[in-house]
């Protein structure tokens, strides 16, 4: 019997996406799994429809009454998980069939090679609507690269003690919680390792909030805790580099400045013609 993998899924009033991403965990082909549902606050029928779920695979319910933030479901989903393994599905998403099998059949490969490594992450399958494409494609990424640009995505495969011991998601973090616990996976246990799969499918053409409609202030927020907590000055630029995907981002002249010496010129006319900078010498890391 393959090593219990524990499911972690936090969810608010969107169930119809949430009962796609349920299907897709119960209908892997690994079996021994357990499907750990964060209730954060919903009021639309989620925790009846999850009550209500038969499956050889153990659904788990965790009912907050009140919203307590991604980041503190995730962390109750993974105390609360018996597996051996941890991973995660965020309710619009959904998993390939084989998703489960694949890291655990490249666990076990890596492990027999005497690979060291922190964890595992897939080749995403983004949807924007009109168009897919692949996103997160590096064959690894180590304590270096990651503090560059989130080269991971959203979810990883990895030892539910590893994860703990790296003190789980920030809920201080208000954007890149993800990014962030990555960081210190790698720093304190070693690469990620991609296993190119292609097994997980990014959902962001329906009409609800993704972290890309977040409020400018949080995702600068989100940036500067992650600088400061992860990175050194020479990191300060690709910091920059991944604001600059947020177009409600405003950018000091500092930053402008910054983003020119690294060759950057043609984001630095953009973000001038679009008028997204303000008169200030400071650095928005700062």
């Amino acid at each position: 019997m393959p090593d219990l993998v524990s499911v972690y899924l936090p969810t608010k009033n969107r169930l119809p996406l949430l009962q796609r991403a349920v299907s897709s965990v119960l209908g892997q082909t690994a079996r021994n799994i357990e499907l750990i549902i964060i209730s954060d606050g919903s009021d639309d029928g989620t925790c009846d429809y999850v009550r209500s779920i038969a499956s050889d695979i153990q659904v788990i319910l965790i009912e907050n009454k009140t919203s307590k933030g991604a980041c503190v479901a995730r962390n109750q989903a993974i105390e609360k998980a018996s597996g051996k393994f941890v991973t995660g599905l965020d309710d619009d998403d959904f998993f390939m069939p084989h998703r489960i099998a694949s890291f655990l059949s490249h666990w076990e490969n890596l492990e027999s090679s005497n690979v060291r490594f922190s964890c595992l992450f897939d080749t995403r399958v983004v949807d924007y609507g009109d168009s897919v494409s692949l996103s997160n494609t590096s064959t690894s990424v180590n304590q270096q690269q990651i503090l560059t640009a989130n080269l991971i995505g959203n979810q990883v495969f990895a030892r539910r003690d590893s994860l703990v011991a790296a003190g789980m998601f920030n809920p201080l973090m208000p954007a890149w919680q993800d990014w962030d616990l990555w960081a210190r996976v790698l720093k304190k246990y070693g690469d990620a390792v991609n296993i190119q799969s292609n097994t997980y499918y990014f959902d962001i053409s329906h009409e609800f909030e993704r972290i890309s409609n977040r409020s400018a202030d949080k995702i600068k927020k989100a940036a500067q805790l992650f600088y400061k907590n992860n990175c050194t000055k020479n990191n300060s630029k690709d910091i920059l580099l991944s604001m600059v995907e947020y177009p409600q981002i405003i950018f000091t002249l500092h930053d402008i400045y910054q983003l020119l010496k690294i060759g950057k010129l043609k984001l630095v006319i953009k973000a001038l013609l679009s008028g997204r900078f303000i008169n200030s010498l400071s650095s928005s890391l700062n």
